[in-house]
């Protein structure tokens, strides 16, 4: 097997047992298993047991930014841009549910300096992601409207909180979880022509 098929593979065992588990359930003798190689080949590739979890969370936040990033959102007007972003992160909430609960694992599973920086870091990329619209939206305002009494990085942050906090819902009560209810209470805000 190559040796990116055998990570990838490695990988994709230990997000299984995370999911099922628990983080704590992540072992190398586990996840060989699961993968159908010899521990062993888990710690040549990872080295430890803090190098797989790095590896996989590593992997969970590569995503984080694609739908935010899509080239088709620059031909859409400020509005509609912020509104698709936000629809696309909160259906990614639904898509990938056990991906975002086992992120939230991650962020609270140990305090030391192993995980956090990294979800730090990307939690700012996010929030980047959402500044150019969010200002563009504020710059080109009506004067006296709800959009021009803010700045653009306080929307920002706002639009970061509308989907971490839809985040916690998704994971406390996924069956009640409503995207739609969110879209609509966001549109509530856009101004009218």
């Amino acid at each position: 097997m190559p040796e990116q098929d055998r990570c990838d593979a490695i990988l994709a065992a230990a997000y299984d047992i995370a999911v099922a588990e628990g983080l704590d359930a992540v072992t190398a003798r586990r996840v060989a298993t699961a993968a159908g190689i010899s521990p062993g080949l888990v710690f040549f590739h990872f080295q430890s047991k803090d190098g797989l979890l790095q590896a996989l969370l590593d992997v969970l936040l590569d995503g984080t930014l694609d739908a935010l990033t899509d080239p088709g959102l620059a031909d859409l007007e400020p509005w509609d841009r912020l509104e698709r972003m936000i629809r696309g992160e909160l259906e990614r909430l639904q898509a990938y549910h056990a991906g975002v609960e086992l992120l939230f694992a991650f962020y609270f599973a140990r305090r030391d300096d192993l995980f956090r920086p990294r979800i730090e870091a990307s939690f700012g990329r996010y929030l980047e992601a959402f500044l150019p619209v969010c200002r563009q939206l504020v710059a080109e305002s009506a004067p006296g409207s709800v959009a021009a009494r803010t700045t653009g990085d306080d929307l920002a942050a706002t639009a970061v909180a509308l989907v971490q906090g839809a985040s916690i819902q998704a994971i406390r009560n996924p069956a009640a979880f409503d995207p739609e209810a969110l879209l609509v209470t966001l549109q509530a805000f856009r101004p009218t022509a």
